[in-house]
């Protein structure tokens, strides 16, 4: 039996040897049929020209929300809440991502828990699998917002968003994120994605409230501080539970044992090319985690700075803050 191969609650022990095993057993099987070149699995994308006009449709889209939300509704929210001038930018930019993260992250929960039951039972996503299968309605519109979003954030971290230490790590990170989106709706492998969405985005949400909060503090008021140290705990909960914990057992796991044994009758496509990407993507989710416990060390030691985030260079943030924040005096004096 194909599902004595694999485990329905793997361990991190059944990840590691489990993949292994699968590895060697696919690429040494000569009955397998399903071993193409990449360039096979590409001729075989179910992608219109109506699906990839939409996406660049909705990145632009965010793009001009993002100005429009900045200039009207969160400098509103700066003149009420008295922020620094150092603080100004970086508010906008957390509160944006947080709004986003939060109306997208909520919507996933309710497909992988509620409408799909992909969470628990991860097995299910290559129930009935084909290239060019139907992706539902509810799916293919989180789909096209998220891979938008992503394109708009490659614009927004080199042009909108303030510079940090992993500048270059996050370019990287929104590219291997808008491939993975596109790809895994090209080849059909989108319930693999709501799961990889559904494990990543709630870490984001704890952070941008996180930063949110510590923007809030100034040197005559501290009363945000311990709400901060609050949020900053629950993120880093999430962090590891949902991104070193659920992510590589859920998506991980099922990607790369899982579905080889779940699909052998209907072929594999881009099977070692796919689930690179999403070994890159859980490799830059503990180098963060890393400069997450550098944080923690600076939180119990005293020493955390105003945002929370260890990513921001200081130095290169003085630079930034002459350019990047004037238009926002420029429009509050107007």
């Amino acid at each position: 039996m194909l599902n004595k191969r694999y485990s329905l609650s793997p361990s991190y022990q059944n990840l590691f040897i489990d993949l292994w095993n699968t590895i060697i057993w696919y690429y040494t099987n000569d009955e397998i049929l399903s071993k193409e070149i990449v360039y096979n699995s590409i001729e075989l994308f179910s992608f219109n020209l109506f699906d990839i006009f939409s996406i660049i449709f909705i990145s632009f889209f965010f793009t001009l929300i993002r100005y429009l939300f900045q200039s009207i509704l969160s400098l509103k929210l700066i003149t009420w809440f008295q922020l620094t001038i150092q603080n100004e930018k970086k508010f906008s930019e957390s509160t944006w991502k947080f709004l986003f993260y939060t109306c997208s992250w909520s919507y996933c929960f309710y497909l992988v828990k509620y409408r799909y039951n992909y969470f628990d039972e991860p097995y299910l996503v290559w129930d009935n699998w084909s290239v060019g299968m139907f992706v539902p309605f509810n799916i293919k519109i989180l789909y096209f917002i998220q891979c938008g979003f992503y394109i708009h954030s490659v614009y927004a971290t080199i042009y909108l968003d303030s510079k940090r230490k992993d500048f270059y790590i996050m370019i990287l990170h929104h590219i291997i994120t808008t491939i993975l989106i596109f790809v895994s709706y090209a080849i059909r492998y989108h319930r693999v994605g709501l799961l990889v969405l559904f494990c990543h985005d709630i870490a984001d949400i704890w952070l941008e409230i996180t930063k949110i909060i510590r923007y809030l503090n100034t040197k005559q008021d501290k009363r945000w501080e311990q709400i901060s140290y609050i949020g900053f705990t629950i993120f880093v909960i999430c962090w590891f539970v949902f991104r070193l914990y659920w992510f590589p057992l859920k998506v991980l796991y099922s990607t790369g044992v899982v579905a080889v044994y779940r699909t052998l009758d209907r072929g594999l496509h881009l099977y070692i090319p796919f689930n690179i990407m999403l070994w890159i993507l859980f490799i830059l989710n503990i180098y963060w985690f890393f400069l997450i416990l550098k944080v923690l060390h600076n939180a119990i030691f005293g020493c955390l700075s105003r945002s929370g985030d260890v990513r921001e260079d200081d130095g290169d943030q003085e630079k930034s803050l002459s350019s990047n924040n004037h238009w926002l005096h420029k429009q509050r004096i107007e």
